[in-house]
């Protein structure tokens, strides 16, 4: 039974266009962001690659909100209910889903961005920290999923994880903007000042730990 729920939530995914337009765009982008990168400044292909996550993260996060808010836009979520009303199994399963695209995303965004540097002729470099940036591509993007689940709708969702990644920390004092999820989780593969590596990724554990478990306890308990 949580094979075939996970199928569907697959099958949900894979056939609505707007996720396919995320993907390819997201993918077609981080390749062309490569090239970019690697020609205009003397990097290699794996920092040029690197240096595309920050811009790709974008397409995730927009990934992560429409595998939950896009059925809130009419009646699919009171359907997908009707079909599994075990909800901890359907939540479980949206999140399954999720993660199988997510990665691919990721993965070939990347790869993407590191061919594109590449054919611009610049050396592949140290590509240890790639792995990284996908992860973190993948986590940011079930951060939007848990606040897409909070807030049912794919609009609010998508600005409160945008204001929270990108917006709020260059212009909150350091101490509290190196806390916030995307500037911790960008330590993971962007060495910088203030927290290191491994802390980053605690805090950015943090943060999906009570986003996903406020999700999962809103979507067992509220309507539909």
């Amino acid at each position: 039974m949580a094979r075939d729920t996970f199928a569907a939530e697959l099958a949900k995914l894979r056939t609505l266009p707007a996720v396919l337009l995320t993907c390819g765009v997201t993918i077609a982008a981080a390749g062309t962001l490569g090239a970019a990168l690697a020609a205009g400044r003397a990097m290699s292909a794996a920092e040029a690659a690197l240096g595309t996550t920050g811009y790709v993260q974008t397409g995730l996060i927009v990934l992560g909100v429409l595998a939950v808010a896009s059925e809130y836009a009419g009646t699919q979520a009171r359907t997908s209910l009707t079909a599994v009303p075990a909800r901890g199994r359907l939540i479980t399963a949206k999140i399954a889903a999720y993660l199988v695209a997510a990665i691919l995303t990721a993965v070939l965004a990347l790869a993407a961005a590191l061919a594109g540097a590449l054919f611009t002729g610049a050396p592949m470099g140290d590509g240890a920290a790639l792995p990284r940036a996908a992860a973190y591509l993948v986590l940011i993007g079930l951060l939007a999923l848990a606040v897409a689940t909070l807030t049912r709708d794919a609009i609010a969702s998508l600005a409160t994880t945008l204001v929270l990644v990108l917006v709020l920390p260059p212009v909150l004092p350091d101490a509290v903007g190196d806390h916030l999820p995307g500037a911790a989780g960008a330590r993971l593969y962007l060495p910088g000042p203030g927290l290191t590596s491994m802390e980053g990724g605690l805090v950015l554990a943090g943060w999906l730990a009570v986003a996903l478990t406020a999700a999962a306890v809103s979507f067992v308990r509220r309507d539909a």
